[in-house]
């Protein structure tokens, strides 16, 4: 990896900065004491050999001797700016330096301070900055000529930041890897294990006396490992562990890369002797490494960037070729069959350009090509792209934008076989070190608890209800919470797990207790959930009947409210009191919220759950008895699980108590509505009947309906094997016909997290008749 500066730019700083110590120096030093002459010898001697922490030391001790020093504070500055870290430290020190100097003393001032503006990202600061230099610079020379293409691109670098700040991506998560894994020095190409629980990467750190490339005076790049742990990342040391992941003795004293897996990960990629190297895996070890055709080595000097396609047969790698487009191109070769690699094709301009391309990541699907470039719309040094494979062709590159990005080098981008997790490198000011190893997800970290407020209302009049809510978590039978809604609003507050589902029982005066299954969202920041809950009572066919509704408005109201223009004016509840402080806020986002389709807005649910109405008496005997929650089934299952076992021991007890004696458990089978087309074909062929679409939509109907109904019967045996009577029990089975929560998402892909909700058995208490 080379450093964000390029050689030209600090080639001119170097003979500038030569001629500057001279003369600053000839005019200085019969100003200054001793200490201060021999502290900037001191200084200037660690910078020039790029001992930078030494040099910070030395010139903060200048700067804080004379803070308004021009040159103490230009130097300093540099002393950050040229280190391997933490560049944005030097904005201070070339600020002061540029109020303490005359503008045109130190011409070279604007240019680092907008290289400093710029890895900080304040982009429109670094183009003023690079404007102003721009004066300085002859543009009739050669070399002038040189820096003024420079400065041009350093300032359209600038120009696509302020662009993809203003488009900047919200839900991407990024973590620094952390000191466990990171260094001082570089760390790079991550690799990820098709278990997703180790990854390789490279480092060029310290480690039991390595030796130096004499190139660089850097040490010789090594392979490492690290497993993630209850507590993050850790590096794995473990040689026993280390052998399932690694060929034995892969590092040499020379170079050394991680380069990739297969999909199945029983060949790994490696990079050494300025060539590709692959080892397999059988018999349980790794065996000897083998160097890749000529076909993909011919280059002089091969990249350790390779990435190759799930089926094994397709290779893109990097490489500085005379048929390339400029710098580093990124190249393709397919398997040919005598199992050799053909000669390599260079990919079209809308991946490479004339500055370097790196780093190709193939996803699994093989139609998007992640890679790096210091060309196309970059905001400075490396930047990640993808391509989509579109009709056989490789679409223009498309920025990942921020926080992918920063003004410094981003580049090795690998992703997990969800698409949603993964991995990078980078050397962002923010870093541990020269280059770091950043994790990312595009799911955020859930909050442990949220609030859901809320309102309870007579649907007919629209007036407030007092009500005892219950939420009883589904995934865990000692989690119930409990609140009262208030009578003068109807208003309350529960306190829940996002991400995770819940029986609401709604016991509200006047009315049969109801239970409707609710599914509380992820939530990565914090606001309030908010559930509109009506009962009505109405009546069909000559039978009375209750309706619930609840409009469960799960998401951040507060953006609906900055965006949405709907109109107020619609039929809401009256639920003011004179302590009430939120009513017309309520009021406003309830008629808002009505405006949202369900199906185009995922955490916007509404629910409508309807039951046989009773009377005031029944409802007040109903009320008495005790309330247990639905048992839940495994994928497929009719066998009880320990949960429901525990359930059903409660059951018995009260039906065998006093006062559940006379009393009759009707018992309600249920299943989801998953779809199984390819087993339906199977089961169709081997039975010798016609397959169609509408026969195997007719069969597992048939075969969900004698599902639910062995579910119940499971549920009745059980209840038998504990005493229970067969006169108190009676089955029903509804096989995927009454699905308490959608079975599929909106995009028509499986809510597998609702469909567990849906594998279930209700109960429901009757009186018993008389014989």
């Amino acid at each position: 990896m080379k450093n964000i500066f390029n050689l030209f730019t600090k080639s001119l700083y170097l003979k500038t900065f030569c001629f500057l110590i001279t003369t600053i120096f000839i005019f200085t030093s019969f100003a200054q004491e001793v200490n201060k002459n021999k502290t900037l010898r001191q200084a200037r001697k660690a910078l020039y050999k790029e001992k930078y922490t030494e040099a910070q030391l030395l010139y903060n001790k200048l700067v804080n001797a004379e803070p308004t020093n021009d040159v103490y504070n230009f130097e300093a500055g540099l002393s950050y700016l040229f280190s391997t870290f933490q560049q944005n430290k030097s904005i201070p020190f070339f600020e002061a330096a540029l109020q303490h100097s005359s503008t045109d003393t130190i011409t070279e001032l604007y240019y680092y301070l907008g290289k400093a503006y710029q890895l900080n990202s304040e982009f429109e600061k670094a183009n003023q900055s690079f404007e102003k230099f721009d004066k300085f610079i002859d543009h009739q020379t050669k070399s002038g000529k040189i820096l003024k293409s420079d400065v041009l691109k350093e300032i359209n670098y600038n120009t696509n930041g302020v662009k993809y700040l203003s488009e900047k991506v919200n839900n991407i998560f990024i973590e620094n890897m952390g000191t466990q894994v990171n260094s001082i020095d570089r760390e790079y190409a991550p690799v990820i294990h098709q278990s997703g629980e180790v990854i390789l990467f490279t480092s060029r750190r310290k480690y039991k006396g390595n030796k130096l490339d004499k190139g660089d005076l850097m040490p010789y790049e090594d392979i490492y490992a690290a497993k993630k742990t209850e507590k993050g990342w850790a590096l794995l040391t473990d040689k026993a562990e280390l052998k399932k992941y690694l060929p034995e003795n892969v590092n040499t004293k020379k170079h050394d890369a991680s380069i990739t897996y297969s999909s199945d990960g029983n060949t790994i990629y490696t990079y050494k002797k300025d060539a590709i190297w692959q080892s397999s895996f059988d018999n349980g070890s790794w065996g000897l490494l083998k160097k890749l055709d000529e076909t993909v080595n011919a280059s002089k000097f091969n990249v350790p960037s390779v990435t190759i396609s799930a089926d094994g047969n397709s290779l893109f790698f990097v490489a500085t070729r005379k048929d390339g487009i400029g710098g580093k191109d990124i190249y393709k070769s397919i398997k040919n069959s005598n199992g050799k690699w053909d000669t390599p094709i260079l990919l079209s301009s809308n991946i490479n350009t004339k500055d370097d391309e790196d780093a190709p990541y193939l996803t699994t699907d093989g139609n998007t090509l992640y890679f790096s470039s210091t060309g196309h719309s970059s905001i400075g040094g490396y930047d990640i792209f993808k391509s989509e494979l579109i009709n056989g062709e490789w679409s223009p590159a498309q920025s990942l934008g921020i926080p992918f990005n920063s003004p410094a080098d981003d580049i090795f981008y690998v992703v997990d076989k969800t698409n949603k997790n993964g991995f990078f490198s980078s050397s962002r000011v923010e870093g541990n070190g020269a280059f770091d190893l950043y994790s990312f997800s595009s799911e955020c970290k859930n909050l442990d608890n949220t609030e859901i407020r809320g309102i309870v209302y007579d649907n007919l009049n629209k007036k407030p209800l007092k009500s005892n809510l219950i939420l009883t978590n589904n995934n865990a039978d000692t989690d119930v919470i409990s609140t009262t809604s208030l009578p003068s609003n109807g208003k309350f507050l529960l306190v829940a797990k996002p991400e995770n589902s819940y029986m609401l029982t709604i016991e509200a005066d006047g009315f049969s207790t109801q239970q409707i299954g609710i599914i509380t969202p992820k939530q990565c920041e914090y606001y309030q959930l908010f559930s509109e809950i009506s009962l009505e009572k109405i009546t069909l066919n000559n039978k009375d009947y209750q309706v619930a509704t609840l409009r469960n408005s799960f998401f951040n109201r507060t953006e609906l409210e900055a965006t949405s223009n709907i109109d107020t004016a619609v039929n809401v509840p009256d639920f003011k009191d004179e302590t009430d402080n939120y009513y017309h806020d309520d009021i406003s986002f309830m008629a808002k919220s009505r405006s949202f389709n369900p199906e185009n807005n995922p955490n916007f649910t509404l629910i409508k759950d309807t039951i046989e109405f009773k009377s005031a008496d029944v409802i007040a005997a109903d009320n008495k008895k005790p309330q247990f929650g639905p048992i839940y089934f495994d994928f497929d299952k009719s066998a009880l699980t320990k949960e429901a076992r525990i359930e059903l021991d409660k059951i018995a007890t009260y039906l065998k108590s006093e006062e559940g004696k006379n009393l009759v458990l009707d018992i309600t089978g249920h299943t989801d509505g998953k779809r199984d087309m390819e087993l339906n074909k199977k089961i169709f062929a081997k039975k010798r009947i016609e397959f169609t679409t509408e026969a195997s939509e007719q069969r597992s109907k048939n075969y969900n309906k004698e599902l639910s109904k062995n579910r119940a019967i499971s549920v009745v045996k059980y209840l038998k094997q504990k005493g229970i009577k067969d006169s108190q029990t009676a089955i029903n089975y509804v096989g995927e016909d009454e699905p308490v929560v959608p079975n599929i998402n909106n995009d028509g892909s499986n809510n597998l997290e609702n469909q567990k909700l849906n594998r279930r058995v209700e109960f429901k208490f009757n009186e018993q008749k008389p014989l």
